[in-house]
């Protein structure tokens, strides 16, 4: 009884057919709320007897009807159930695929194209609850799609990798040299991360792609990756580095010309530099100078909360202390007031929406949360000593 409300769960989800059957192949219960969609399919024997040909018990049965039509089919141990026809929206090819039967085009229109996730963890929830055995997406795909062995293929692109390398004595870049570009960053010293990136070794960046622009946008992206780790550990807050880390990397896939690509991810690796740099001057002379996690926690949530407004409250219930003694802890840490600071953050953000972007003063103003546009201009002037409109003049983006 349980399996049969299943198979209707399922087949109202997918819009689709849900069959059980014994053994032997009868179709037993079967439905479908689709009233005009008719499986007529199913109903050739040659097709059924297909479907049926010795399923292994334990990982779900995949089968498809001209690469295009595919059912799902999990054996239990006194009954079959088949959940079918679906389509993908790109091709899947099966071990096992039907050729005998001609795609009807009255069938066609009603076949529902699914999302192939949602599909297989269905098949697996379908499998889980009839045989109890847990499996997984790769079990399914190793069993029944061709070309699965990519990993075969990884190996054997290794091997012609190492020798043809070997052959013509081709080395990768030095990772001692990794090692200094990077740990400059974590350390904040833009002189060494200069120094590092000029440079002369033996051995060449390897090559991430064939197509010379998308090897360079790989290379670009793994960059810019390394670098906002190397910064996490220098003491960046992960939240910032992620942010600032997707911006670029969104910068160097909108990249066509070949020669923006480098100076652009050497760009943010210099950034990340200097924001580290700042954050390790800011920590010179502080008592405590060891990272703590409720702090950590009370950045992350600034960072992400800049345009609302944030309580002493907010910070001490997302940090799990008292205030009056999270209060303290900040300002011991960071040698700032957390109403200080994030009127510091506040300012620097509007930094860069003067530089980078075409918002008005009033809308800077109530997207970082501030009474009005006069109370913005002022703290800005008094924090930075120019007026909205003079920044935006001297360091905005010019067209």
């Amino acid at each position: 009884m349980q399996d049969t409300i299943l198979l209707q769960y399922l087949s109202k989800k997918m819009h689709t057919h849900a069959y059980k059957l014994t053994i032997d192949g009868e179709i037993t219960f079967s439905c479908c709320k689709v009233l005009a969609f008719q499986d007529t399919y199913i109903k050739d024997k040659d097709f059924l007897d297909f479907l049926l040909e010795s399923p292994p018990q334990g990982i779900p049965c995949l089968r498809s009807i001209r690469q295009k039509d595919i059912y799902g089919i999990v054996t239990g141990h006194n009954a079959i159930y088949i959940v079918g026809p679906v389509s993908f929206a790109s091709p899947v090819y099966l071990n096992c695929d039907y050729n005998e039967l001609m795609l009807e085009e009255e069938i066609e229109k009603y076949v529902p194209q699914v999302n192939p996730d949602d599909y297989l963890e269905d098949i697996l929830f379908l499998n889980h609850m009839i045989t109890g055995v847990e499996s997984t997406t790769e079990q399914i795909i190793e069993t029944n799609c061709l070309n699965h062995d990519h990993t075969g293929k990884v190996q054997k692109h290794f091997n012609d990798i190492l020798f043809e390398n070997h052959e013509n004595n081709v080395h990768h870049n030095p990772y001692d040299q990794e090692m200094r570009e990077f740990g400059s960053i974590e350390n904040g010293d833009l002189i060494q991360l200069e120094k590092s990136l000029q440079e002369d070794y033996d051995g060449t960046i390897g090559t991430l792609a064939k197509d010379p622009l998308r090897n360079l946008k790989n290379l670009g992206i793994v960059l810019v990756t390394l670098a906002s780790r190397a910064a996490i550990r220098g003491g960046l807050s992960p939240e910032i580095s992620f942010s600032l880390s997707d911006s670029y990397i969104q910068q160097i896939e909108e990249c066509k010309d070949l020669a923006l690509v480098a100076p652009l991810a050497h760009k943010a690796e210099f950034q990340y530099a200097e924001m580290v740099h700042e954050i390790k001057e800011k920590q010179k002379g502080i008592l405590k100078k060891q990272k703590n996690p409720r702090i950590n926690k009370c950045k992350d949530f600034i960072f992400s909360h800049l345009h609302d407004r944030i309580t002493l409250e907010d910070l001490a219930a997302e940090a799990d202390c008292n205030p009056n003694y999270l209060s303290q802890l900040f300002k011991e840490c960071e040698g700032i007031s957390i109403s200080g600071y994030i009127l510091q953050e506040k300012i620097n953000r509007a930094k860069n929406l003067l530089i980078y972007s075409d918002y008005s003063y009033i809308e800077i103003a109530t997207y970082l949360g501030f009474s009005s546009q006069s109370h913005l201009g002022t703290q800005f002037k008094k924090h930075t000593g120019y007026t909205l409109r003079q920044y935006r003049e001297i360091y905005g983006r010019k067209e």
